[in-house]
């Protein structure tokens, strides 16, 4: 795929050391696989199993905590996306199912509190720029019907034609993964709370999920400010 991505100077000054990418092709996406229920009902009972505590205490949420509060924005409009999924998991005692692609790596989001941002490439345009926002961007989140728009300063990243990601708490709506989606790419911006060979690990851990009930094949590389 060689999908090109670059880093903005008012971007770094958020702190991160390096975000992580993987690209995954020849994927055959399914509604659902047996094997995988188990894995995820196996997730519901360890998340189930925390303490409210716990959960407050997390170093990798904390860090997405302190981003998002550091603008001024609201946790409660954006909170972390892992915190929001093991929250639901924790109050439904079920995990959703929406695909072998989505339910795989939002397995890894649950046990690593990690944010993975996870797009179809076929639906992507031109390169991706981890920056600020200006303000006023149009964003439909993954499941959403109404249109939001960014405020100057939001940290987002975005192909050349869409945000792809807000404040790491939403992914676009226009660019989900679907049955039809045959090429992935999954984005782990971190935060200065989560060290790289965190992300690196936690990549490779979806890749190596999604191919397991998907197929393909996947590479895993570093996107280093420069």
């Amino acid at each position: 795929m060689g999908l090109q991505f670059h880093v903005t100077d008012e971007f770094r000054k958020l702190g991160i050391e390096s975000s992580v990418v993987a690209e995954l092709s020849g994927l055959e996406v399914s509604d659902s696989h047996p094997e995988l229920e188990d894995i995820k009902a196996a997730v519901v009972q360890e998340v189930s199993a925390l303490s409210p505590a716990e959960l407050q205490a997390s170093e990798v949420l904390e860090g997405y905590r302190e981003l998002v509060q550091g603008l001024g924005r609201s946790l409660k409009k954006f909170p972390p996306a892992a915190e929001k999924l093991v929250v639901q998991l924790r109050d439904t005692g079920r995990f959703p199912t929406v695909n072998t692609a989505v339910d795989s790596y939002n397995v890894v989001v649950a046990r690593r509190y990690l944010a993975l941002g996870v797009h179809d490439v076929a639906k992507l345009v031109g390169d991706v720029s981890f920056r600020l926002s200006p303000g006023g961007e149009p964003f439909v989140s993954v499941g959403g019907q109404k249109t939001r728009f960014t405020m100057a300063g939001d940290y987002v990243y975005a192909d050349e034609a869409q945000i792809l990601a807000w404040l790491d708490s939403k992914d676009s709506d226009h660019v989900k993964v679907s049955l039809d989606t045959s090429e992935i790419v999954i984005v782990i911006q971190g935060t200065a709370r989560t060290p790289v060979e965190y992300n690196l690990s936690a990549a490779r851990e979806a890749c190596e999920l999604v191919t397991r009930f998907c197929g393909g094949s996947f590479q895993v590389r570093e996107v280093v400010p420069r």
